[in-house]
């Protein structure tokens, strides 16, 4: 009796395709979500750094992109609840809104169940979190959708997980990271930067605040914390005092320097000097 063959893994492709396939598509644990990654961060995006050890970058990813998703559903679960509760304490004197808020929540049921239903995710969804696949080993970053906040979510992570230390939610992700914006430093980008990111905590009206700035730089040796803590600083402005220990707020200022990016800013240095070149030799000639 024959035994059929055992169905290859690859598809019957060559080890090097399945490599570059692999290499371009990450997955959950469970491979029932796929999602792709870029290979930059973009000036404005806001998201979240995450660290692991050295080739492990793909399952921490996964962790980190499975734990934002729960913690996504969680608030949704927390909203709805708090918004039934809300309208059945306010109807409960009368009889016809009672039976109104009735038919309204058999319609959410409904609702509610049809989203449960498989194939139901959208392409909006699909983005909230989107992996950003960087050239630098144990960091990656998490593109978070902007009508999210990654200072918020990353202190209920932190929380959740101090509540119950012996619960073990992650096994591949080391730290986070939250990031509010990001922005290319060159050209007083940095200065920019930290008025907009710090103008909501320090310039709103509100009372003297305590703070401390905490840097971190990867892969960038034109910057160091001596030339990046007094520009932050300088945003921050009069009024407020510095503490490292007893502080009010924590600045995390995080600065990589991206491989793609790196080859851009010679790219547009070379052609700097390429036109440059070229009116002084049109201005020697027309002389």
């Amino acid at each position: 009796m024959s035994v059929p063959a055992k169905r290859s893994h690859d598809g019957g492709v060559d080890k090097s395709s399945k490599k570059t396939k692999k290499s371009n598509l990450w997955f959950n644990k469970s491979n029932t979500r796929q999602w792709s990654y870029r290979r930059v961060i973009e000036r404005g995006d806001a998201g979240m750094f995450v660290t692991s050890n050295r080739g492990k970058e793909a399952k921490c990813v996964s962790e980190i992109i499975d734990l934002l998703y729960q913690d996504l559903e969680g608030q949704s679960l927390r909203v709805k609840t708090t918004n039934r509760g809300e309208s059945s304490t306010s109807d409960a004197d009368c009889t016809q809104q009672v039976e109104k808020e009735d038919d309204d929540i058999e319609a959410q049921i409904r609702k509610e169940i049809d989203d449960m239903k498989p194939n139901k995710s959208t392409k909006k969804d699909s983005n909230t979190f989107q992996a950003v696949k960087l050239d630098i080993p144990c960091l990656s970053f998490i593109k978070i959708d902007k009508t999210l906040d990654p200072v918020q979510i990353a202190h209920r992570l932190c929380i959740d997980a101090s509540e119950d230390p012996a619960k073990k939610r992650s096994r591949w992700i080391q730290r986070i990271t939250p990031v509010t914006l990001t922005q290319k430093v060159l050209g007083g980008g940095l200065e920019q930067l930290s008025r907009e990111v710090l103008k909501p905590h320090f310039h709103s009206g509100g009372p003297s605040k305590k703070y401390a700035i905490r840097t971190s730089i990867r892969n960038n040796t034109e910057w160091t914390r001596d030339t990046v803590i007094p520009l932050v600083a300088k945003a921050v402005g009069p009024g407020h005092s510095v503490n490292l220990k007893s502080y009010d707020a924590l600045i995390l200022v995080d600065i990589i320097q991206q491989q793609q990016q790196q080859e851009e800013e010679e790219e547009e240095e070379e052609e700097e000097e390429r036109r440059r070149n070229e009116w002084e030799s049109k201005h020697s000639m027309i002389h």
